[in-house]
């Protein structure tokens, strides 16, 4: 204990003489720093060369300020201070939000009767694509066909209203000769599957489509996309052979 008590007794009579010493040389090395701020020589004020001057000057400033605190700190036993060091920045959120989008059927009208025609096909499916055989017996006959397409907003890139949607119904028909190969028609809605112009201007299914040639084997290949059904009929004049 008594050991313990004179380390201390001298320890405070060393101190003293230890910072008068440091205080000294640090106030000299204060006084001796040379910090002038820099003329702009040739470079006019204001200009990018003068700036550049001006920067190189306030980092050698913070430099020397550096120095002369990382003295102190090591004085009461602190780390000394890093200029280089980077400040940490917290990483920028990356979550990218998604919105799923949910498509709802329109019901599709039924095609109605007609009295001055008979039904000798009738087709249904969704979608998907394929072929079906259809004989007509008769020189004229007509297509009739209605869609029922999937609604999320928007619809296809053939729409009237030009909308735009995730979701892009589409319908079409070719018929083909059987017999010959020969593409006979191309059918598709006309100004798409829009359900949104539909509602301004009524909606126009069922479409017709009218044909004086016959009395042949037709392939009808069907193919729908984004679409829940759709209702295809041949029908030729009643009291045709």
């Amino acid at each position: 204990m008594r050991v313990f008590i004179l380390a201390i007794f001298f320890g405070s009579l060393c101190i003293p003489w230890v910072s008068a010493d440091i205080d000294a040389g640090f106030v000299r090395n204060l006084s001796n720093a040379s910090l002038a701020v820099p003329t702009t020589g040739s470079a006019q004020l204001g200009t990018k060369e003068s700036m550049t001057e001006y920067q190189g000057w306030l980092d050698e400033c913070a430099y020397r300020l550096t120095d002369y605190s990382n003295i102190i700190l090591g004085l009461f036993g602190f780390n000394a201070m890093d200029w280089g060091q980077e400040i940490p920045v917290a990483s920028p959120d990356t979550t990218i939000s998604t919105t799923q989008t949910t498509a709802t059927p329109t019901p599709t009208p039924a095609i109605p009767e007609s009295s001055r025609l008979t039904t000798i096909a009738h087709i249904t499916g969704g979608s998907g694509s394929g072929a079906t055989d259809v004989i007509v017996n008769s020189s004229y006959w007509e297509l009739w066909y209605s869609v029922d397409p999937l609604v999320t907003g928007g619809q296809d890139s053939h729409s009237a209203t030009g909308s735009n949607s995730a979701i892009f119904p589409a319908f079409s028909i070719q018929i083909t000769d059987k017999k010959t190969g020969r593409l006979v028609d191309t059918i598709e809605p006309p100004g798409g599957l829009d359900i949104t112009l539909w509602q301004k201007s009524g909606d126009p299914r069922p479409w017709t489509k009218k044909y004086y040639s016959g009395n042949r084997e037709y392939v009808f290949t069907i193919s729908g996309r984004y679409i829940t059904s759709y209702t295809i009929e041949a029908r030729i004049p009643k009291g045709s052979p």
